[in-house]
């Protein structure tokens, strides 16, 4: 059987631009080519691809009736045509996910401290929201954090989906919380959560699970840590925080004022973690002892830029591309995967405010 073909496009959302930008990608040596805009949408911040349909979902980081998932269609060379536009009812969505079936899309709603669910069409459409889990006025809600200017109320921060497709894993930065909703996708539903609390003041924000299907790592915005949980996953997803397992993505010595912990991930033979802190905008990489999934910390650099919002290896394990939401441009990093190692230097690619990536 033929090799499938390289991505040769990335799609880039943006911040301060006019929506989401094409560029061609060569993943023999990293480039990036020059900006064209592939589709005008308002705050695209972050971008779910279709497990099996060429469909791409993007954020749209407003409020009230603005707060909305667009559908795209992708197109032969990465052309994107508008499916349909649904409203997720609560303020900032700052995240979007689908799972592995392809049926239910997810927003993750910052602001409006809640979780949206939505059922997909034939072709790719999204239907009308089908549940709102309100975090603030939930019965299992939790209570806001101790950090007064950034745990007023609950602010959800994402919504992964398990690898075996049986739950919605959402962090709650507001309330120091991880949900757990079971998913039935043949019934177009999510099942009552289970609420896992985390270290008060640590304000949960993204998390990567270990490839083993044993670990997963959670990193935290507010006191930039990542903890590690024991995972279980059958028919439904179980997480145990491991004590003491906890890492600072900050350098010793170094304030927690103006730091906030950001993106993490996890090396495809999960022998590394890797992640990025704004402030003082930097990538920090760990190894992963492979008894226990314990971190040890052995490189930090220089994300390049200036507020790395997201970082994300291309489909081929080869280069990491940062995405610098307060600089014009694109980081990429060539990555040894033997030494789990980034180059010392970045490419810098022109691109507007880059917020978030899709490979196509």
């Amino acid at each position: 059987m033929a090799e499938p073909q390289a991505p040769n496009h990335i799609f880039v959302g943006t911040q301060d631009g006019e929506g989401i930008y094409r560029h061609t990608w060569n993943p023999a040596t990293g480039e990036l080519g020059a900006p064209e805009l592939a589709i005008a949408t308002d705050r695209p911040n972050y971008f779910a691809l279709h497990p099996t349909l060429p469909v791409l979902y993007s954020t749209n980081e407003r409020e009230q009736e603005k707060a909305t998932i667009s559908a795209f269609h992708i197109g032969p060379n990465a052309t994107l045509d508008l499916l349909n536009i649904e409203q997720t009812h609560s303020d900032d969505p700052c995240f979007v996910s689908i799972d592995h079936t392809g049926r239910l899309v997810f927003a993750a709603n910052y602001s409006g401290g809640s979780l949206t669910t939505f059922p997909v069409h034939p072709g790719g459409k999204l239907g009308p929201r089908l549940a709102l889990f309100d975090g603030n006025h939930a019965p299992l809600r939790g209570q806001p954090g101790p950090v007064k200017a950034r745990q007023e109320a609950s602010h959800f921060h994402c919504a992964f989906v398990s690898p075996k497709n049986t739950t919605v894993v959402a962090c709650d930065l507001g309330t120091d919380s991880i949900f757990l909703f079971p998913i039935d996708p043949a019934a177009h539903t999510l099942g009552k959560p289970q609420r896992i609390p985390t270290r008060p003041g640590s304000g949960p924000r993204h998390v990567a699970f270990h490839p083993n299907g044993k670990w997963l790592y959670c990193i935290h915005e507010v006191d930039c840590t990542v903890d590690l949980f024991d995972m279980h996953e059958n028919t439904a997803l179980t997480l145990t925080p491991r004590d003491h397992s906890a890492v600072s993505t900050l350098p010793p010595g170094q304030s927690l004022k103006d730091q906030t912990a950001c993106e993490v991930l996890v090396s495809g033979d999960g022998r590394f973690l890797h992640l990025c802190t704004r402030g003082i905008d930097q990538l920090v990489s760990y190894t992963i002892d492979p008894h226990t999934g314990l971190l040890t910390e052995f490189h930090r650099q220089s994300c390049g830029g200036v507020n790395p919002r997201l970082i994300t290896f291309d489909p081929t394990g080869r280069w990491l591309l940062c995405a610098n939401q307060n600089s014009p441009f694109v980081t990429v990093f060539a990555y040894d995967a033997q030494t789990g190692r980034f180059s010392d230097s970045a490419k810098k690619y022109e691109a507007n405010s880059p917020m978030c990536f899709a490979f196509v």
